[in-house]
């Protein structure tokens, strides 16, 4: 009987030392797979027998093929990656702002500007020439199209980041649904099989695919199956179930998208204000704010040059003795609602009433849901008072400013409504048409005197002039009046706008430097736990080796033993 008990022991022997070498197999096979986490197979002695005078063991047996996994470091991990996704999107982007924006060359805003203000400056030396006046034409003409070529580019950039939103979201829903049905899969093997590693390995490199683009965290529930939520608490996987996310064209504006998630009765809440991190959260920060903010920069300078040149130029006469011809094509102004507004108010049109005197400064009105709105001045970044909301009537606000603006139908509570005297600007801007068939009608003096330069100085003055952020007031003005001096020439206005695109581009570039650095940390600590060493892996596959050969060879003794003794019988 003790001749059996060995040969049983030999064969158990057999068993958990092949199935070691199948893990080690395993693990080296996905060496180079970056979701794997390194499996071990848990050896244990099996119950022993009495003898009568001792206990004898009856071989060894694999307890379970354990997953080296450490739930804190993939935390991290996931935390990381949301973090680094973020930065590197970001900079990629801000990148190409700033390399859309720069000044080098003779192409730059501010070079075709100088050329343009040199002309007029040309032109009061010589009121009389025509061939000042078709140089100023063409100046102005290139400014235009430089300025509209830089504003139809970061309204580009913005569709570009649409686009991405969207097929984020897409492949959002394709991951959560893929992490439900491994839910599913976990729950069902561990439940009737034992460990699911393999599985779960799967699943963990879903959750980091879904932490690139959105910044997620989750916990295990009781029955092996997790709950996926944006870092808000908003659910994208409960068990087996995924919540869908969608996109639709905002009805406040129509060049973006909002994103939707849809509850179990189908119920939709618009999400953006909710996602901070990974590529989504990059990209909504972009589109809703950083490039939204270049564009208002480039239809400021546009508008005030607009503004302030035709101001000169309309009250000027030409060689051919007309007057009051713009030099620019006229403002327009414009406003929009957030796109998170949930009341049912809508914003009029806007139209300039004084383009004289009109305030550009971009305005941000809020509303508190009980009839009243504060307006803060973006530019300045001020408040500039509240006020009692009337629907459908003028704002008294904004016709001081030489605009006419209205909102109709019921605002709610943190509803909020931009408007602008500058509103696309850069876009719209355009030389007067009347000027390019007629140079003659090019201004130069303030009367009709062919000797008098004096509108081309003023206009020539301009370049060196603080008329940027200049303090408005509208005390004892129908329309109101702005001060002698802002705060920006021109080219201070440009290097401004420039240099805040750089320093959030630098910004980006040094985060996401140290946001590589934490995730290369917490990649080491994780490899520390999880990864698979070839080096360690050869080393356990001979030790098993060798046990495998000496079960085989205790085999072979036994075997030779029960010859031997049926032999004697």
């Amino acid at each position: 009987m003790n001749i059996y008990n060995a040969m049983n022991t030999a064969k158990w022997a057999l068993l958990a030392q092949q199935t070691a070498m199948e893990v080690t197999g395993q693990n080296i096979a996905n060496v180079n797979n970056p979701n794997y986490n390194r499996q071990e197979a848990i050896l244990e002695a099996q119950y022993p027998v009495n003898t009568g005078r001792f206990n004898i063991g009856t071989g060894v047996t694999v307890r379970t093929v354990e997953r080296r996994f450490d739930e804190y470091i993939f935390r991290q991990t996931l935390e990381s990656n949301y973090n680094l996704e973020k930065w590197k999107t970001r900079e990629t982007v801000m990148s190409r702002l700033d390399i859309l924006l720069n000044e080098s060359g003779d192409n730059g805003i501010s070079a075709q500007m100088s050329k343009m203000f040199g002309s007029f400056y040309n032109l009061s030396i010589n009121p009389e020439g025509m061939a000042e006046r078709q140089d100023i034409v063409e100046r102005g003409l290139s400014l235009s199209q430089k300025i509209n070529a830089v504003s139809n580019n970061l309204k580009t950039i913005r569709s570009d980041i649409n686009s991405k939103i969207t097929a984020a979201v897409t492949e959002v829903n394709r991951l959560s649904s893929e992490v439900a049905r491994l839910n599913n899969l976990i729950h069902k093997t561990e439940t009737e099989d034992g460990p699911a590693n393999d599985f779960r390995d799967q699943r963990d490199g879903l959750l980091k695919d879904l932490s690139s683009l959105v910044d997620v965290s989750y916990f295990e529930q009781s029955n092996n199956e997790v709950v996926v939520m944006i870092n808000n608490g908003r659910p994208l996987v409960v068990g087996q179930s995924a919540f869908t996310l969608s996109t639709r064209t905002s009805a406040n504006d129509p060049a973006v998208n909002e994103i939707l998630w849809a509850d179990a009765a189908g119920g939709q809440t618009n999400i953006l204000s909710e996602i901070t991190g990974g590529q989504i959260g990059a990209w909504i920060t972009l589109r809703d704010t950083d490039v939204v903010n270049s564009m208002n920069d480039v239809d400021r300078l546009a508008a005030t040059l607009s503004r302030d040149i035709n101001r000169l130029h309309v009250s000027g006469y030409g060689l051919d003795g007309s007057t009051g011809n713009n030099f620019f094509t006229a403002l327009r102004g414009g406003g929009k609602g957030d796109i998170s507004n949930t009341g049912t108010a809508t914003i009029g049109t806007v139209s300039i009433t004084n383009p004289e005197v009109v305030d550009l400064d971009h305005y941000k009105l809020t509303f508190d849901g009980a009839g009243n709105f504060t307006v803060f001045n973006s530019d300045l970044g001020q408040s500039s008072g509240t006020y009692t909301f009337s629907a459908g009537s003028p704002i008294s606000f904004f016709q001081n400013r030489g605009i006419s603006a209205s909102i109709t139908g019921t605002p709610a509570a943190g509803d909020i409504f931009y408007i602008s005297g500058s509103a696309n600007a850069g876009s719209n801007m355009y030389i007067n048409s009347t000027l390019i068939n007629s140079s003659a009608k090019v201004a130069a003096g303030a009367t009709t005197n062919s000797g008098d330069s004096s509108q081309a100085r003023r206009v020539a003055d301009l370049q060196y002039a603080k008329t940027i952020d200049a303090a408005f007031s509208s005390a004892g003005a129908v329309n109101g009046v702005y001060a002698a001096s802002g705060l920006f020439t021109f080219d201070d206005y440009i290097g401004s706008m420039i240099g805040a695109v750089g320093s959030s581009s630098r910004q980006a570039k040094d985060n996401r430097e140290l946001s590589e650095s934490i995730s290369n940390q917490i990649f080491n600590l994780r490899e520390q736990t999880s990864g698979v060493s070839l080096d360690e892996e050869m080393t356990n596959l001979i030790k098993y080796q060798h046990a495998y050969g000496a079960a085989a060879k205790m085999i072979t003794t036994v075997d030779e033993l029960l010859q031997t003794l049926l032999n004697i019988v």
